[in-house]
């Protein structure tokens, strides 16, 4: 990647003010969010195996897990935005149609059990080609809390800094573009 990116890394690194100073590196409350949102993940499948998940975002376990997400800094500001159901754009598709609700709840049971990089992706290739309208990327979040490092988090301005770091054209809402920027992050790594 050149001497400049990796004088931009150093800056950032020795920024102490950035994100990786305050919260990535020695921080105890980040370490437990982690804990927090992973036994949040487990209430979810528990709740979604029970059909006691309900037909909304609002008031459902996956809210508390990702406002515990949210919550945790700006990058991940803006998570719970694409998991509040939509009812006019029937988005996304885990409130009212119990098959996609039964597959998210087994995708993430999988990757909550998962113990190898191939088997996580494999659950990733197998939810998108559910096509489950509203039910894209937005989950790497999750998936990030569970595995941190495997899958890097995903928003608008993650998505905007690579393309700018790495001149790329990646786009939203995609699992494949979400799994070729991942894959471009780990060959720099």
């Amino acid at each position: 990647m050149g001497a400049n990116f990796e004088r931009m890394i150093q800056e950032y690194r020795g920024d102490m003010e950035s994100v990786y100073q305050t919260w990535f590196i020695d921080n105890d409350q980040r370490l437990k969010a982690f804990r927090t949102i992973r036994n949040g993940v487990i209430e979810v499948i528990k709740d979604i195996e029970n059909n006691t998940f309900g037909n909304d975002f609002k008031g459902s376990t996956l809210e508390i897990v990702v406002t515990a997400i949210a919550e945790q800094k700006q990058v991940f500001e803006g998570a719970a935005h694409a998991f509040y159901w939509k009812p006019k754009l029937r988005i996304p598709d885990i409130y009212e149609n119990e098959r996609n609700k039964k597959a998210f709840g087994r995708f993430l049971k999988s990757c909550l059990q998962a113990t190898t990089e191939k088997q996580l992706i494999e659950e990733i290739v197998k939810l998108d080609q559910l096509q489950i309208k509203g039910l894209g990327p937005a989950v790497a979040n999750i998936l990030y809390f569970l595995h941190p490092t495997v899958f890097p988090p995903f928003n608008t301005a993650i998505v905007k800094g690579f393309n700018l770091l790495f001149d790329q054209k990646i786009k939203l809402g995609s699992w494949q573009e979400y799994l070729k920027m991942r894959e471009i992050i780990r060959r720099v790594d």
